[in-house]
């Protein structure tokens, strides 16, 4: 968990939760590797007496420690707000809401609509991966009016991005400290998720991440990192993403298979956690790849 912070006189901050790392699947699935699936953020922007929540986790445990987060703080949850449709980033909602009823959550009316299109093919496949691990589907946000939040009086920009690992997707900016909560569009020390697009959404990625560098933000807030990841290592998570996403796209082309792609990748990138996510990429680009032959 980090803190930013200018100084004690900036009445805005960043705190990112991130939580456990579980086992998947907890049943067998064909054609999907057994290993861990990344730790997934959530971010508390917080004022003098107000907090907003960007994405609200999945796992129970998780979601009930980021509550008590919440709590802790002594001050008043007013929104909750999704920046893509990954049942990771939203199933929490429901608990959260009965725990915190003054609140409200809300998305863009598009990224709802792609949750109310996949909730059911997610929920099945969550099932599958995390068991009784994870948090049942509940309800879904409301519209938000407007691309602006705010947390006493400070503005939250919602910035809509064309490809992050899936689309529809935002990322959140908050000026006045200079961060940037980037959901699944930029990956710090872990193999992001290419297997659920393809190689044309892979090149407006990389688009999405140029508008992330251009923002200049200080900390950037990723949908997964490892526990123990440096949010304020800014140049090195856009330079990473972005080369990775590059030559992902360069093995993918050449490689025989999708264990060739993996040994590629892991390769020249030995130090990424959650070789799974890698994994799974490379079985599904392959597999799209082949079938299109």
């Amino acid at each position: 968990m980090t803190t930013d912070t200018h100084s004690p006189a900036v009445p805005v901050r960043a705190t990112v939760f991130v939580g456990r790392w579980p086992k998947v699947p907890v049943e067998e699935f064909p054609g999907i590797p057994f290993g861990t699936f990344a730790p997934t953020t959530a971010t508390l922007v917080s004022g003098a007496t107000e907090v907003v929540l960007i994405d609200a986790l999945y796992l129970k445990e998780d979601v009930q420690d980021l509550g008590d987060l919440i709590e802790r703080t002594g001050k008043k949850l007013t929104t909750i707000y999704i920046t893509h449709d990954h049942a990771d980033h939203y199933l929490g909602l429901g608990p959260l809401l009965e725990r915190f009823p003054e609140a409200k959550c809300v998305a863009l009316p598009h990224v709802i609509e792609s949750i109310k299109e996949t909730m059911q093919m997610q929920t099945e496949q969550w099932r599958l991966l995390f068991g009784d691990a994870c948090v049942l589907a509940g309800p879904v946000p409301d519209p938000l009016e407007g691309h602006t939040l705010y947390v006493d009086g400070s503005p939250l920009q919602i910035i809509e991005v064309k490809q992050a690992d899936i689309h529809p997707t935002t990322i959140v900016h908050i000026p006045e400290i200079d961060v940037v909560v980037a959901g699944d569009s930029i990956y710090h020390e872990i193999h992001p998720m290419l297997g659920l697009s393809t190689p044309a959404e892979w090149q407006d990625w990389l688009e999405t991440v140029d508008v992330v560098e251009r923002l200049r933000p200080r900390m950037i807030a990723c949908g997964h990192r490892r526990p123990d990841g440096d949010d304020h290592a800014v140049d090195t998570m856009i330079a990473q993403t972005r080369a990775y996403l590059q030559d992902f796209a360069a093995a993918y082309e050449v490689a025989k298979d999708a264990e060739e792609l993996v040994a590629t990748m892991t390769a020249k990138y030995p130090n990424h956690g959650n070789v799974w996510t890698l994994q799974f990429s490379a079985i599904m680009a392959i597999g799209r790849r082949d079938a299109a032959q």
